[in-house]
């Protein structure tokens, strides 16, 4: 009885799967669009599985304002570009592709250029995604993050703005200045740029008062606050980029540790390597950065770490690294025992015996003798 009601559930769930998911997973559809009216149009319909899949590079007359909708679109390694001949905005955007309030809105394997203001904007709450996203040529800067989130997976940033390169710019602007809203900057992946100017720009004199930076667990590129600016970093903790300094925003978000180097002197040898200060590493750590084959001190092996050329003070590893620091290590040569190989006989376990033997022999014979008197 019992198991035929653990059939019946498991059916039950089944079902239920059925009707709940399978639906939507084979509805799912890739749109192709070779125009600016098949785009937009696109863009209205689709649902939010669908795909949006440009076969040729589309030109567009008027700005593109995503509200209320998830959408994925991906380029197809195509290119969306402002038409300058035709180029209508409105009063309050001009900017390629937008997404707005109550939207998520994913842009991948796409080129963005010649937008008047931004390629890319994310808007008062709406979540923009980039991925393999390449933004060239634009009037204003590449991204705007308008009290919206921007995740950054793949972006690469050429030179934008008129006056001087604006990458991304963090913004709040006066005209939702009473939103809850504010701006987000993820990084979940990297970040590359042409230029080494505001590849991250802090808006002045608008209603920007804070913002928030994440990163997620596997991010190449970390995006970090550093007092009043922020600081976008490799996967070693070098600072390969840096915004402008605002000190009337408060950064809400991971800090920024600089890098202190490590230098360890191995006999007539040397090594070094980076780590965040405050870092406290084992001897085992340590010697997993050290490669002895590599330095040309094969057959040796590390038996300590010391604060002096002469040995004589080992190094605390309970001690974090707070400044520069030289270590010295102790080598010595490996020793390799030689192994006996000479072939056993099994002599030694056989000897016991003869003396067996002989040892009854004896006391056999005194036996008879005493027997015979």
């Amino acid at each position: 009885m019992k198991n035929i009601k653990k059939i019946i559930l498991f059916m039950i769930a089944v079902m239920f799967f059925s009707l709940i998911f399978i639906p939507s997973i084979s509805n799912a559809v890739t749109i192709e669009v070779d125009s600016e009216d098949d785009l937009i149009s696109a863009i209205n319909t689709a649902n939010e599985t669908d795909i949006i899949q440009l076969s040729t590079n589309i030109e567009i007359t008027r700005p593109i304002e995503i509200t209320d909708k998830t959408i994925i679109i991906n380029g197809n390694g195509h290119t969306i570009s402002r038409n300058t001949n035709n180029w209508t905005p409105n009063q309050s955007n001009a900017t390629l592709i937008t997404a707005g309030i109550d939207s998520t809105v994913t842009l991948m394997n796409l080129n963005l250029t010649n937008s008047q203001k931004y390629g890319a904007q994310a808007y008062n709450g709406g979540y923009l995604i980039v991925d393999n996203v390449t933004i060239s040529n634009c009037g204003f800067g590449g991204i705007l993050v308008n009290a919206g989130t921007l995740e950054v997976r793949n972006l690469s940033l050429n030179r934008n703005g008129q006056n001087s390169n604006n990458g991304i710019e963090i913004a709040k602007s006066s005209t939702i200045s009473e939103s809850d809203n504010q701006p987000t900057v993820i990084m979940n992946g990297t970040l590359s740029s042409t230029e080494q100017e505001n590849v991250i720009y802090i808006a002045i004199n608008d209603a920007l008062a804070e913002f928030n930076i994440e990163n997620t667990p596997n991010t190449v590129n970390k995006i970090l606050s550093d007092g009043n600016k922020v600081v976008i970093t490799d996967q070693n903790n070098n600072v390969v980029y840096e915004s402008n300094s605002s000190s009337n925003v408060d950064i809400d978000g991971e800090t920024f540790i600089e890098n202190i180097l490590i230098t360890i002197h191995l006999m007539d040898k040397s090594t070094s390597f980076t780590v965040p200060q405050g870092t406290t590493l084992t001897k085992a750590q340590v010697q997993e950065r050290i490669n002895l084959q590599g330095l040309g001190l094969t057959g040796y092996t590390i038996d300590g770490f010391f604060t002096d050329p002469n040995y004589t003070t080992e190094y605390n590893f309970a001690t974090p690294f707070v400044t520069n620091t030289t270590l010295y290590a102790k080598l010595s040569t490996i020793t390799t025992q030689v192994k006996d190989v000479t072939p056993k006989t099994g002599i030694e376990d056989y000897l016991g015996i003869p003396v067996l033997v002989i040892a009854l022999s004896v006391f056999g014979i005194i036996a008879l003798k005493r027997k015979e008197f």
